[in-house]
């Protein structure tokens, strides 16, 4: 497992529907994880989260998103053969005549203290188990 090197200036973009199932990708974000638009639309975008993001990460996200509401954090995502990078995530809804129809996922790069704050983060909530 090796860290994939993002570009500064990328956005990774992609969009789920209201359970999270991705219905779109731009080339950034599949470049990034080294899956083709074809393997990225229908899979769940926690299929793309790292197997150590802590539950209690994931239930935040998703309860806040749920509520109608915008979330921000650092995520671990996990790409083709395994390998990682590390990106500062906005999670907002996406709604169609006020009706909540999905997600907008953004992320860009993290930076070093982002993500040593994220690890420490996580870090913790293993230790709190």
């Amino acid at each position: 497992m090796k860290e994939i090197e993002l570009e500064n200036n990328a956005f990774l973009i992609s969009k789920t529907d209201k359970k999270g199932i991705v219905t779109y990708s731009n080339i950034p974000f599949q470049d990034a994880t080294g899956y083709s638009e074809r393997e990225i639309i229908g899979k769940s975008y926690r299929e793309f989260l790292d197997s150590e993001t802590p539950k209690e990460v994931i239930k935040e996200l998703w309860e806040k998103v749920n509520s109608g509401k915008s979330w921000q954090g650092i995520i671990k995502i996990t790409c083709f053969e395994k390998n990682y990078f590390w990106v500062d995530s906005l999670i907002s809804p996406s709604y169609m005549e006020d009706e909540m129809i999905g997600f907008l996922l953004i992320k860009r790069k993290a930076s070093k203290g982002q993500i040593e704050e994220a690890q420490e983060k996580y870090a913790q909530f293993i230790k709190d188990k």
